[in-house]
């Protein structure tokens, strides 16, 4: 974290603006262009504009990553998807034998679709159609990638070994492949600035959705307990969601250890709460970050106790 601490300050002497700040803190994030890193750049932007926090989006590879390093308080904050944290909280999936007990929730902040994407003059029709085809694969660096992949397949019977898998480090770069034609379908949320770019560099992409069935819900909530089948709009942020369409989703957390000193907790969530605006202009998907679900329950994780008693204090949580 040190040098982009250092980087900040020497622009800040340059611009002759010295910002007096107290404590600088990280924001783990996935690779740049995934939709964790853009939320993790809205949440770091606005916590440094309006509190005496300095804090610095860090993109690594994954919450595999990021949140081990929350739980031994190396790391300050994390994004990640609250099936995820999940998993890491019970010690099962990605996290198999290794208990994050030490993590706790600050706030939910928005909910996320995704899904495989093709070309849109592509004669992929549907994931029915993927069989055969190249697809992004084995994500070394991003493993819940690979799962999500699993279970999108699965909604129509197909497996990973019915596709042909192209090798990548992350999802980012899944995506790089499919703008190169390495790839004949990508796998990345519709909100993530990667598939915008992808949007533009192909000429047009377009949605794959999962099965509108009780059936499909019902699987991915077994195959990745956190996520569910939820309906997508249309929306400016969502390139190749051009209609209403069933994706698998989940909701994204920001995640603190139980080391985190209580004021610094507060101050964080009460600078979300009360600049939800400034977060819609970084990123328009904030404009669901609803009292409703910023102090939903995610799953078994436990509220950080200063995030708590902040939703208590605010009537979120009853008393």
């Amino acid at each position: 974290m040190k040098r982009y601490l250092v980087a900040y300050v020497a622009a800040a002497f340059a611009s002759g603006v010295v910002p007096a700040y107290s404590q600088a803190i990280g924001v783990g994030t996935n690779p740049q262009g995934s939709l964790a890193y853009t939320i993790g750049s809205a949440v770091a932007q606005v916590v440094t504009e309006t509190t005496d926090l300095q804090a610095l989006v860090q993109p690594q590879g994954g919450p595999d990553v990021t949140i081990p390093l929350v739980q031994s308080c190396e790391l300050q904050f994390s994004i990640a998807a609250s099936d995820i944290a999940n998993a890491a909280y019970n010690g099962v999936g990605l996290f198999d034998g290794r208990k994050m007990e030490g993590v706790r929730v600050v706030a939910n902040l928005m909910t996320f679709p995704s899904g495989f994407f093709v070309r849109a003059d592509s004669d992929i029709q549907s994931l029915e159609d993927l069989r055969g085809r190249r697809v992004p694969g084995e994500y070394t660096q991003q493993r819940v990638v690979l799962g999500y992949t699993r279970t999108t397949l699965a909604t129509v019977g197909l497996n990973l070994e019915d596709v042909t898998l192209v090798p990548v480090p992350n999802g980012t770069r899944g995506v790089e492949a499919f703008m190169a034609g390495e790839v004949d379908a990508a796998f990345s949320s519709p909100s993530a600035g990667i598939v915008a770019q992808a949007d533009v560099a192909v000429g047009g992409v377009r949605y794959l959705p999962v099965p509108d069935t009780p059936e499909t819900d019902k699987m991915i909530r077994e195959m990745t307990p956190g996520a569910t089948m939820m309906t997508v709009e249309p929306r400016d942020d969502r390139p190749g969601v051009d209609k209403p369409m069933t994706m698998m989703g989940g909701t994204f957390v920001l995640l603190a250890g139980t080391c985190m000193p209580d004021e610094t907790v507060t101050k964080v969530v009460t600078a979300l709460r009360d600049n939800q605006e400034a977060l819609v202009a970084v990123l328009p998907a904030f404009v669901e970050m609803s009292d409703d679900l910023i102090a939903a329950p995610a799953g078994a994780l436990p509220f950080h106790p200063a995030a708590e008693a902040y939703f208590r204090s605010a009537g979120l949580i009853a008393q």
